[in-house]
């Protein structure tokens, strides 16, 4: 009986005990702690830690929650590096007594981190406590003992990481499953960090130093891991040392990685947008100080790399760069491929310390040469941070880039580039940038060219950049039985870029033009140009605007689809696919945003037509009067249209002839074998060009030449 009474009254202290205190410190909010928390973070990090609620439990063991906890970013009034809503941990008694908060066990549940680095180089990640004479400065109503914080070790479950870098302009999100440090409170915390970034995943593993404080020396042995449906898909690794971390930082350093598939990272980057790349493997190893470590050493390999976006049809079969030191040069070895041609580039460039310091009195020496079979393009001269010049001389034999792009055949090149401003150029590279900064002055011959069909020989051209203007003068080429002479410039030392172009028959393929001209490809042959056009601004719109000068344009032996025909001369037209066509002229002269079309014609077995109008450039809209004339074997009926609306949806109408009266005209040759010299001669501006092949007449079929007739609104 009093043993059983023994054990009541046990019970019931301890039932009381646990109760109350249970009861006790759920209900109060323990501002003590909250203090000496924020006094304690501000004090070892410079940053703000603000928490709305804590709450202490003493059983059935300490521990605390937190709610609503942010820790302030570098930047004031910028986002908080951590929001997050709940944080519970086991505090440990005895440390109080000697002023220390010591957790174990922190749990951080659902975070969202936020890492961001200013334009100014100051980042979320570089901790820096408040200088001495900072803290005498605030207010001191009461003196207050310093405590310390530690931890011991750390869990974050279901993290949003967001990161934003303004130095290099990179950004992006991914998400941590769970982070895992263990041993925090000790010389060498373990990390376990499992992420996601839509279906990949990836890993960090490994040892490092105490990261808070940190100490004389920061060691790093880390191992990351990438992986993509359950297969891995890259790894990478850093070891070595930081020494000094809160001071000047000096590194010590080994870093690599590889990846089978370069294209598998567009999953961790998805606007990196990545090539078809494989087996690529970086190693390097990093010493140094500060803001401004230095490689000491560099190996590059990769497999194939498509680099068909830059270059088309261009491909890196193999590429090895090595540097075994910082004053060794930095030796290249590329083997690639210009469709199905193989293409090299072999030298040196410098040395690792000049290229990555790039010092403006320091001028690195560059020996490369392009290479192909037995012929090679040599590039010498020397690189710095501030100027630089290059000379670039030598023969290939042959160079393609696809049906897009000419063909051609024994390329020699002689010139020198130079600039004052290498560094800016590395960052900036966009045309104004390249055209306002470097001076350029070379002469290009090609024995061979040739383009979809048209050929031309003993190309050359003499190219100069200067002041921001751009002078290719003259460009000489012979082609189609005629000498080609033509001139292109283009000028951005004024307020807006100007374009200025000149042709004395040159003849190009029709495919490129329309392409140029962003019109549907209706018409198929060489067309022969003359004229002289320039215009000035910066859109599409200005230019329009602005273009002037005179333009002509001839086909002979060409051919012409039946759209084009059925939208100038009505839709009821029956002609189907593509007519043959002897002859087509067009000359026109273009001032303040419109063209005027002085004469434009046709000629076909059994179709004339001459015309003249005005075409608006900004909005397409057609004002035409054009006279087609069908062939009745020897004689012929004609009429006359008015087409007017938008070039897409153009209104063909009847409209009077020159005597005034509407309707059709039978009657008159049908057949006229020198019919197109007139309309070729004011098309060409009285430059020579080839003539129409001469074809034996056949007799039209009644049926074709009624259809013809009726589709242009006759005899209906």
């Amino acid at each position: 009986m009093r043993f059983k009474w023994k054990i009541g009254l046990v019970a019931g202290v301890v039932a009381v005990v646990a109760g109350g205190g249970t009861i006790f410190s759920a209900t109060q909010d323990a501002t003590w702690l909250k203090t000496r928390l924020s006094d304690a973070v501000e004090q070892g990090t410079g940053r703000h830690l603000s928490i709305g609620t804590l709450h202490v439990w003493v059983l059935p063991f300490p521990w605390v929650e937190a709610q609503n906890v942010r820790l302030s970013g570098v930047e004031d009034g910028g986002p908080d590096v951590l929001a997050v809503k709940q944080v519970r941990a086991r505090l440990s008694i005895m440390p109080l007594f000697s002023h220390r908060i010591a957790f174990r066990d922190v749990s951080i549940i659902a975070p969202k981190i936020t890492l961001s680095r200013l334009s100014d180089g100051r980042a979320d990640w570089l901790l820096t406590p408040p200088a001495a004479t900072e803290q005498a400065a605030g207010p001191a109503p009461a003196v207050r003992m310093h405590w310390n914080v530690s931890a011991s070790d750390l869990n974050i479950v279901q993290a949003d990481v967001v990161w934003d870098d303004a130095l290099t302009h990179y950004s992006g999100t991914f998400g941590l499953r769970k982070a895992t440090l263990r041993g925090l409170d000790g010389t060498a915390p373990d990390l376990d960090i499992q992420g996601q970034k839509g279906s990949a995943s990836f890993s960090l593993t490994g040892q490092t130093g105490p990261f808070w404080p940190l100490g004389a020396q920061l060691p790093l042995q880390l191992r990351l891991s990438l992986n993509n449906g359950g297969h891995s898909i890259g790894l990478a690794h850093v070891d070595g040392v930081i020494n000094a971390p809160q001071a000047e930082r000096v590194y010590n350093l080994h870093m690599g990685g590889s990846v089978g598939q370069l294209q598998d990272l567009n999953t961790f980057f998805p606007h990196a947008n990545l090539p078809d790349g494989q087996n690529l493997s970086v190693d390097l190893s990093v010493a140094g100080s500060g803001d401004a470590p230095q490689v000491q050493s560099l190996h590059i390999r990769t497999g194939r790399v498509d680099l068909g976006r830059w270059l088309p049809q261009a491909a890196l079969v193999r590429a090895v760069v090595d540097a075994p030191t910082p004053a060794d040069p930095l030796s290249l070895h590329v083997e690639g491929q210009l469709g199905s041609q193989p293409v090299g580039l072999n030298g040196s460039a410098g040395t690792l310390a000049q290229l990555v310091q790039m010092q403006e009195q320091t001028p690195a020496p560059v020996d490369l040469a392009v290479t192909q079979g037995q012929s090679s393009v040599q590039v010498k001269g020397a690189l710095s941070a501030a100027h630089s010049a290059l000379d670039v001389q030598g023969t290939l034999e042959h160079l393609a880039f696809g049906t897009q792009w000419p063909d051609a055949t024994g390329l020699t090149v002689t010139g020198h580039v130079e600039t004052d401003k290498t560094a800016f150029l590395y960052k900036n590279h966009t045309v104004a940038d390249v055209m306002h900064n470097l001076e350029l002055a070379g002469d290009m011959q090609v024995q061979a060219v040739s383009w979809q069909g048209v050929a031309w020989s003993q190309v050359q051209t003499h190219v100069a950049l200067a002041n921001a203007r751009l002078v290719l003068d003259p460009i000489h080429a012979v082609g189609n039985g005629q000498q080609q002479v033509a001139r292109f410039v283009y000028d951005l030392s004024g307020p807006q870029p100007q374009v200025e172009a000149s042709a004395r028959s040159v003849f190009l393929p029709l495919a490129v033009v329309q392409a140029w001209m962003q019109v549907a490809p209706d018409m198929q042959g060489t067309v022969q140009l003359v004229g002289a056009l320039s215009a000035q601004g910066d859109t599409a719109a200005a230019r329009s605007s602005s273009l002037a000068g005179h333009l002509g344009a001839s086909v002979v032996d060409g051919s012409v689809g039946g759209g084009l025909i059925r939208r100038l001369l009505g839709p009821q037209v029956p002609v189907k696919g593509q007519m043959p066509v002897r002859c087509f002229g067009v000359h026109t002269q273009f001032a303040n945003g419109v063209a005027h079309i002085d004469q434009v014609g046709l000629e076909s077995a059994f179709l004339h037509l001459r015309g003249q109008g005005t075409v608006t450039l900004d909005t397409h809209e057609l004002n035409m009067e054009l006279a087609p004339q069908v062939l009745l074997g020897g004689a012929s009926a004609s009429s006359s249209l008015r087409v007017t609306g938008p070039w897409n949806n153009p209104q063909v109408s009847m409209a009077a002839a020159q005597d005034g009266r509407v309707g059709i005209t039978i009657g008159g040759e049908g057949e006229e074998a020198t019919s197109c010299a007139p309309l070729l001669a004011t098309a060409r501006e009285g430059a020579d060009g080839p003539s129409p092949t001469v074809v034996t007449k056949k007799a039209s079929k009644e049926e074709k030449i009624m259809n013809m007739l009726h589709g242009l609104g006759l005899f209906r």
